[in-house]
Parts: C-alpha cells; sequence; structure tokens
C-alpha cells in the first residue's frame, strides 16, 4: 500500500533511550550502604572474589566497582595486599576538615546570594531532621540527614565543580569518622545548623563569614577530636 502525500512522517527522535543501571553501579551502591550503615568498617578488607559470590556477579564487576570507590575515597588498594576499607589517620582527617572550612565557607558564600525563600525552608527542613534523629539517637539516620543538608548548599552555591569536590572529600569523612567514633549524635548537634540558616537568611559581611567559619570549625574540632581519642593507643591499619 502506497503512503499517501499526505501522511506525515513520525519526528526525529529528541532523546536517547535510557540506559539501565549497570551492575558496577549496582555494587557501588550497594558497598556504600554498606558503609554509611556501619556494616562494612574502616580498616576492613574487602575480598573481591567473597563479595563477587555474595553479590552473584563476576569479580571483573567488583573489581572496577572498587577501583572507582578507591577515586571517591571509600577504599584503599594496598599493592600485593589487597583492598580494605578506608581508614583515615589522625593527621589525614585534620588536614581533611582544615580543607572543608574553607571550601565549605567559599560555597555559603556563593549560596548566600543565591538563595530562595523555598531553598532556606529546605534547609531548615533539613535541620529539623537531624535534631529529630538526634533524639532518637539514630545515628545512621543523622548521618544521612546530615550529608544532605551539606551537599543542598554544596549545590545552592552555583559552582557544580566545587559541590563535586566537596561531595568527594565530605562523603568519606561522613562514612567514616562520624561513624567509627564512639560519640553519640544528639539533637543539640542537629540545633547547631540552624546557626547556619539563620546566617544565610539575613547576615550580612563580614559577620556572615564570621559566624559560619566558627560553625564549621566547632564542627571539625568535634570529629577531629574523636577521631584522636578512638585512635589513641592504637596503631592504623593502613
Amino acid at each position: 500500500m502506497e503512503r499517501s502525500d499526505t501522511e506525515v512522517a513520525p519526528p526525529e527522535p529528541v532523546f536517547g533511550q535510557i540506559e539501565t543501571v549497570s551492575l558496577t553501579e549496582r555494587v557501588i551502591s550497594a558497598l556504600k550502604d554498606a558503609f554509611f550503615s556501619g556494616k562494612l568498617k574502616p580498616g576492613d578488607p574487602i575480598i573481591e572474589r567473597q563479595l563477587a559470590r555474595e553479590m552473584n556477579v563476576g569479580t571483573p564487576v567488583v573489581r572496577e566497582a572498587l577501583i572507582s570507590l578507591k577515586h571517591e575515597g571509600f577504599v584503599r588498594r594496598v599493592t600485593n595486599k589487597g583492598s580494605y576499607v578506608t581508614q583515615f589517620a589522625n593527621e589525614e582527617v585534620r588536614q581533611l576538615y582544615a580543607l572543608r572550612i574553607e571550601l565549605e565557607t567559599l560555597a555559603l558564600q556563593w549560596a548566600r546570594t543565591r538563595l530562595t525563600p523555598a531553598d532556606l525552608n529546605e534547609l531548615t527542613s533539613l535541620a529539623d531532621r537531624l535534631v529529630e534523629a538526634g533524639n532518637r539517637g539514630n545515628r545512621e539516620e543523622f548521618l544521612r540527614c546530615d550529608f544532605e543538608f551539606h551537599r543542598l548548599y554544596w549545590k545552592l552555591s552555583g559552582n557544580a565543580f566545587l559541590a563535586d569536590v566537596l561531595e568527594r572529600l565530605m562523603a568519606p569523612l561522613f562514612a567514616f569518622v562520624v561513624l567509627a567514633s564512639d560519640k553519640p549524635t544528639t539533637a543539640a548537634m542537629g540545633r547547631e545548623h540552624y546557626i547556619l540558616v539563620d546566617a544565610l537568611r539575613g547576615m550580612h559581611e563580614p559577620e556572615f563569614t564570621e559566624v559560619v567559619r566558627k560553625t564549621l570549625t566547632g564542627f571539625a574540632l568535634r570529629w577531629v577530636g574523636a577521631t584522636a581519642n578512638a585512635a589513641a593507643g592504637k596503631e592504623p591499619l593502613l
């Protein structure tokens, strides 16, 4: 049957087909869940064959996932020994938190001029969830909400490169420094985040930067100190 002259040809597709999530990405996601839940702890060995068997995937898939996690700071690979969950030395924690203060201060300075009322409401809601998790003593939920709170204003800075650097820098610290310490997460810790929200809502320079830096420094000192106390008398595994 001949096509009529008035028949319209189908338009060219605008989007390509969405690819399914790869096995490697699923392994990465499962391992990150294990890191953040504390099922895999700092210094724990990661046996590729065992992991592949438990997840019912090939060893090359696990190896590819571990390489990716190494670049993100979650895993350390030691020549002739294997892969281990990252364990930070005291000096590494100190240096990373010192860098965090500088980069997060910059992110908040840039975010301050871009925020909408909806953004401030979202930050406030996340701070509320932190307080609730602290009240319940739910360390895992506190950690997840805390990371989500900070990640939001990294994004609101408007600089995707800064947000990416902070995510790669901070994700392992959130997972391994907070969870590895014995220090409880409390509602008072959650309420400290309101200071940043209030600063973003109405403070001007130079008071804004002074308050932000003081608050971030307080966060850093808490977890640097907790790491030092936890490691007292112990030799680092890596």
